[in-house]
């Protein structure tokens, strides 16, 4: 009669939880603490965090160790459970007994998941007593506990299977834990190497639009830091809990096919050496091309370097770590085809074969137009709602409505303003890249949103100056006033409290006003001025007298540059007798020394020069004392110290001086230094 004999082998998982057992008892009482306890002691002190209502209330309360918990015990209990892989004699000796590797495999995992979610199961158990006893309706709901536990529960399982995986296929523990967490982060890491790198061969490529999609939430690490703000949508939970059981399927099937031989070997697969040393060789690659290119202001010799350097960098590390020696040089052939194929598919990119640089949709075709100094706006994921608020503070139930329109900033619909937006389009991509000056640029991004619901979007390092043909018309126009002039976006129906003017000088000048017709006439002084700034005073590098400070209602604050520019405010405050009082005057000076800066800006850049030493080392520099002629030089005074003519201003109630460049150099100082 043939016995049966039992799948089921007690002698295994007895072996396991002798082995494991105290890694699931240190995650229990961890997460303990970590939650409902937690709970129960900022409830007696009145601390519990404000709750978003986004259904993972339970993941802030102690987030930071909640996201180490559950991506390190996985790891850990994983390494540990299938530790007898990585070495020879238990390899030898485990594999050598009449148990199928299936079975094994299942026994081991199976132990590794019991032991994660268990303690995650006892926990909501505990915090649905703390809900229930402590009256927490108003913080979470039994559903939450119950998301909590699912989504740990599932990122658990995720990581667990992904690092027996690698584990499967790996034959030094270290190198499994090593991959586990590149591989987290792989997703996202790569696609920003690959976006840093693509703006160097590609001109005009909108690496921050890129960059602003988020992809920094292709690594689960990043979504489960956010998760107490950012909800996780079922599709992202679906998408893990398939990817956990391909993993496992992956492992058993990588498990089967392993040789015992493999034990020791930092890449247990033939197969999957040469993917791995050239992986290795890629991402070093692009790293060290990134970090040349950003420290060198993308300087093509220095990013051509970088690549060199990384990829023989990894290319190195990759065969120490495969063949466990540095003995490695001889080994370098393999190098060479890489380098060849890296460098033909860099060719293929810059020679632009799909026509990206040189695309311009029609006109017909654009249904608006985006225009801004960077892809944050582009999104335009802020509706024009009254409803749409958020707390003041993450511990605050006060609600304030967010007190400036948002929707459509930086958005053009009037088709002049699309058409200029064409014609600076056109104008950088008949230049080329050869407009880049890494020296003084400014970055731009270029969009278009089409009628069939596409996108074509570009971005630009262009120079601050050689563009002011094409500029000009987007800069006048009512629409970039109304999307770069905070003040002209704040909503009619927000209240005004108290406006406070903070002057940028060393003259220590502070004006507030809390009377509501005073606050209007400013605020419709200053909505003039910025209605009918001309171009030359939008892109000017003067400094501002200062900056207002309007306080609206629950206590939110709105910041605005006092540009010089604004002469109709300025005209008010001479009107109502507080020019004087609120920013400073010639009346507030000693006098101005002027000085032709002559390699000011090679000189700065030497230890020990400072704006000081120049003027003291200058044995004849112009005093100005004529209040006009101050006045003028208040007026001109320019942030940037890299101008023709240095300023030192002296002030009656301060002992130093502060130090400009002069925007425009006016007659008298021109005159003198003829």
């Amino acid at each position: 009669m043939q016995s049966k004999v039992s799948w089921f082998k007690r002698g295994i998982v007895t072996q396991d939880l002798r082995n494991v057992g105290w890694i699931g008892i240190i995650y229990q009482i961890a997460l303990l603490f970590t939650v409902p306890l937690q709970i129960f002691m900022m409830h007696q002190a009145g601390h519990l965090p404000y709750n978003y209502d986004n259904g993972h209330y339970l993941f802030s309360i102690l987030d930071g160790l909640q996201v180490l918990l559950m991506f390190s015990v996985p790891v850990i209990l994983s390494i540990i459970l299938f530790r007898y892989l990585q070495v020879k004699v238990p390899a030898d000796f485990i594999h050598s007994l009449p148990i199928k590797r299936t079975t094994l495999f299942h026994h081991h995992a199976l132990i590794g998941i019991f032991l994660l979610v268990v303690p995650v199961v006892i926990t909501a158990i505990f915090i649905a007593i703390a809900h229930g006893t402590l009256g927490l309706e108003g913080y979470f709901s039994a559903l939450d506990i119950t998301k909590w536990a699912g989504l740990t529960i599932v990122m658990n399982v995720f990581v667990f299977a992904l690092t027996t995986l690698i584990g499967a296929v790996t034959g030094i523990s270290a190198v499994s834990i090593v991959l586990a967490y590149i591989f987290l982060v792989f997703p996202a890491g790569i696609m920003i190497l690959l976006y840093h790198n693509l703006k160097y061969f590609i001109y005009g490529f909108a690496y921050d639009y890129y960059f602003d999609q988020n992809i920094e939430f292709l690594t689960p690490i990043a979504q489960m830091i956010e998760i107490g703000h950012r909800s996780m949508t079922a599709k992202a939970v679906l998408i893990y809990i398939a990817l956990s059981v391909i993993f496992y399927l992956l492992g058993i099937f990588a498990y089967k096919k392993r040789q015992i031989e493999g034990a020791t070997q930092a890449i247990a697969f033939r197969y999957l050496k040469p993917i791995f040393k050239y992986g290795v060789t890629f991402c070093f690659m692009l790293l060290s091309g990134m970090y040349f290119g950003e420290t060198q202001q993308g300087e093509m010799g220095w990013i051509l370097f970088g690549y060199i350097f990384g990829s023989v960098f990894g290319y190195i590390v990759a065969e120490m770590v495969l063949q466990k020696t540095w003995r490695i040089f001889r080994k370098m052939k393999g190098y060479l085809v890489y380098a060849v194929a890296v460098a033909v598919l860099g060719l293929l990119l810059s020679l632009d074969m799909t026509g990206y640089e040189k695309k311009l949709p029609d006109a017909a075709e654009i249904e608006r137009a985006y225009f801004g100094y960077n892809a944050h706006w582009l999104k335009n994921e802020y509706p024009e709602t009254p409803e749409y608020a958020m707390p003041v503070t993450e511990y605050s139930e006060v609600i304030q409505v967010n007190a400036l329109n948002e929707s459509n900033r930086y958005f053009f619909k009037d088709p002049e303003n699309i058409n200029s937006i064409m014609k600076l389009h056109q104008q950088l991509i008949e230049d080329g890249d050869q407009v880049t000056s890494r020296k003084s640029y400014q970055n731009i991004v270029v969009a278009y949103e089409l009628k069939n619901g596409s996108k074509l979007v570009r971005q630009y390092e262009i120079p601050e100056a050689g563009y002011d043909e094409q500029l000009k018309p987007i800069y006048e126009s009512q629409e970039y006033r109304y999307s770069n002039n905070e003040l002209l976006k704040l909503k009619e129906e927000i209240q005004v409290d108290k406006i406070s003017l903070n002057t940028n000088y060393l003259s220590y000048k502070k004006f507030n006003t809390v009377d509501p017709k005073q606050i209007e006439e400013i605020i419709n002084a200053l909505k003039s001025d910025m209605l009918q700034e001309p171009y030359e005073d939008i892109v000017t590098e003067r400094e501002t007298w200062g900056e207002i400070e309007l306080l609206l209602e629950n206590n939110q604050r709105l910041y605005v540059p006092w540009k010089k520019s604004y002469h109709q405010f300025d005209n008010w405050l001479k009107e109502n007798n507080l020019l004087e009082q609120a920013r400073v005057v010639p009346e507030d000076l000693m006098f101005v020394a002027v000085i032709k800066a002559e390699n000011a800006e090679e000189a700065l850049s030497r230890p020990g020069v400072s704006l000081e030493t120049l003027f003291k080392n200058n044995e004849k520099p112009l005093i100005i004392e004529d209040p006009s002629q101050l006045e003028e030089c208040l007026y001109e005074a320019s942030w940037r110290w890299d101008k023709e003519y240095l300023i030192a201003i002296y002030y009656k109630n301060s002992k130093e001086p502060s130090y400009h460049g002069l925007e425009n150099v006016p007659s008298f100082v021109a005159e003198h230094f003829k």
